[in-house]
Order: C-alpha cells, then sequence, then structure tokens
C-alpha cells in the first residue's frame, strides 16, 4: 500500500544563493515534503516502524543536506530529492518544496521558493 508522509514548512538557517554574501550571511530555509511510501504489512498490521520510512531519518537527511551550500534552489532541491530516494528505498516518488525567506530580490516579497517531482 502506498501511503504520503508529509513534513511541512522544515525550518533551516542555511547558507545558499548566487550572491556570495547569501552564503556568508545565510538565511531561512522552510523545506516541505510529500513522499509516497511503499508501506508493508509490518507498519499497516503489526505497528512496526520497520515498515515505513521514519519522519525522523528523512528530517535527518533532509537537514545534512540543506547544511551543504548551493548556489541554485533549483540544484538544492534535486540534490535533496536524490538523496532522500537513494538513501530510503521504499519512497517511489516525493514532491520537494523549498522556500527561502525574504530573498534579495529587490522587492518586498515573504519568501521565494523551487518545487521538484522525482520518481524512481
Amino acid at each position: 500500500m502506498i501511503n504520503t508522509i508529509h513534513i511541512e514548512r522544515l525550518s533551516t538557517y542555511s547558507h545558499h544563493g548566487v550572491i556570495p554574501q547569501e552564503r556568508v550571511v545565510g538565511a531561512r530555509f522552510f523545506v516541505s515534503l510529500e513522499a509516497d511510501v511503499e508501506v508493508s504489512d509490518d507498519a499497516l498490521l503489526r505497528d512496526c516502524l520497520e515498515g515505513t520510512v521514519s519522519y525522523a531519518d528523512i528530517i535527518d537527511c533532509i537537514r545534512k543536506e540543506m547544511a551543504i551550500p548551493a548556489a541554485l534552489l533549483e540544484h538544492l532541491a534535486y540534490r535533496v530529492g536524490q538523496r532522500l530516494l537513494n538513501e530510503f528505498p521504499l519512497i517511489q516518488s516525493l514532491v520537494l518544496r523549498i522556500d527561502k525567506e525574504n530573498p534579495p530580490c529587490g522587492v518586498p516579497v515573504d519568501a521565494i521558493g523551487v518545487s521538484v517531482k522525482l520518481a524512481r
């Protein structure tokens, strides 16, 4: 059975951006995820974590990847998504969104972000 794990607006303070100063100063980023997971009877019928993917492990993986600087959000989102697929074989597909709070774009905006959709 396919279940979807949702993570909404995981907050990180990271150092991503095209402008060199963005990588020095850093900014607040929010990561949201919908991951379709092939869940086994161990999780559904026997209440065992081994039959699914731990959202705590997913969060740990995202936080580690967000700590590695990138210039482009597109690159970062793809890199995080690929790592999740590589680390968690039960994830069949995912939609990952990364938003950057208060980006330096010359106009007032709460956040700008990108989404990536990946599947096996």
